[in-house]
């Protein structure tokens, strides 16, 4: 637990899981048109490299699969069920995060180069080379249902969780791949005061069966729903938890009042091969400021959320926000 008047241990405070950002630099060698939202395509096609990759059974599922608890693709996108106690299953998190880029144009001419980003948990952030095989592998595929190709460039990593430093680490030409541990990142001072959150892609909270709205959100059920998140990523794919004291974190949420919101639910839609229909898949977007006692105790999983995303539909990119302190109102 972060005490707000103890700033250096608040320095001190070291993320419980490994975080490796990686960022794809690519070209379109065809013209290409992306969906309304590019993280499903990008999505769908980093699954399909990643099986051509790392499947060495060829099995048409995973299901049955000898190897599915030690398969890099398996674990990545087909994530298995955890038994509960009440004989229930509940789906674990994948170990990425896409981060598609939200600037880029629908239309992309041929010669234009193209991004997105990859973040990769835990365990999972030494896997960087499969990722370049399945991309390198997925451009020769092809992009949508045209299956326009595309090249891999460059990829570049943050070199420092959250300070936008890129650098390159892996040469197109000569196959060199510059590999290193991924860091624990460290956790900024708490700022002190109020904090705005601003929802750069549609967060995905589900309250009884239903999706959160704006006019029933509330910032309770978000931190405890982000504290959860950060547990049970830390749990699975680093092995304990880390420095945050979950025990005492969630009676903290409801310390934490919101003052200014200004959210709008946004839909959008995407075709899913797997299951041959249209799905929905909208959430909720805009920012909102947050005060309270019990917001110093939520600012490190506040912070580390901004690349582990929060609420359904993390593996496309959905619930990604950033947050800064806020100044209050005179």
């Amino acid at each position: 637990m972060i005490d707000p008047e103890d700033s250096e241990s608040a320095r001190a405070l070291v993320a419980p899981i490994a975080v490796e950002r990686l960022r794809f630099v690519l070209e379109a060698l065809e013209p290409i048109r992306l969906p309304p939202y590019a993280g499903s395509a990008w999505r769908g096609l980093l699954g399909y490299g990643l099986r051509r990759t790392a499947c060495v059974t060829r099995q048409p599922v995973c299901d049955g699969c000898l190897l599915r608890h030690i398969c890099v693709y398996s674990t990545c996108f087909e994530s298995p069920a955890e038994p509960q106690s009440d004989g229930r299953y509940r789906a674990l998190p994948h170990p990425f995060v896409l981060e598609p880029d939200l600037h880029a144009g629908r239309d992309i001419p041929a010669g234009t180069r193209m991004r997105f980003g990859l973040t990769l948990l835990g365990l999972f952030a030494a896997h960087g080379p499969y990722f370049i095989h399945a991309v390198r592998l997925a451009g020769e595929h092809g992009l949508g249902r045209e299956g326009r190709r595309f090249r891999l460039l460059a990829l570049e990593r943050e070199a420092c969780v959250g300070a936008g430093d890129w650098e390159a680490i892996y040469d197109t030409e000569s196959g060199e791949y510059h590999p290193r541990s991924a860091p624990f990142p460290a956790i900024p001072a708490w700022p002190g005061g109020s904090l705005r959150l601003t929802l750069e892609t549609p967060l995905r909270i589900k309250r009884r069966g239903r999706f959160v709205g704006a006019a029933d959100f509330t910032p309770g059920e978000l931190l405890r729903q982000l504290g959860m998140r950060v547990g049970h990523l830390t749990r699975l794919y680093s092995g304990d938890g880390g420095g945050l004291d979950w025990s005492t974190l969630f009676p903290q949420a409801d310390r934490v009042d919101l003052r200014e919101a200004d959210l709008r639910w946004h839909e959008w839609t995407r075709y899913s091969s797997r299951q041959g229909t249209l799905m929905q898949m909208g959430g909720l977007l805009g920012s909102i400021r947050l005060d309270g006692d019990g917001l110093a105790a939520f600012w490190p999983a506040l912070w580390l959320g901004q690349w582990l995303h929060i609420g359904k539909g993390t593996s496309f990119g959905l619930g990604g926000y950033r947050v800064e302190a806020a100044a209050s109102p005179a």
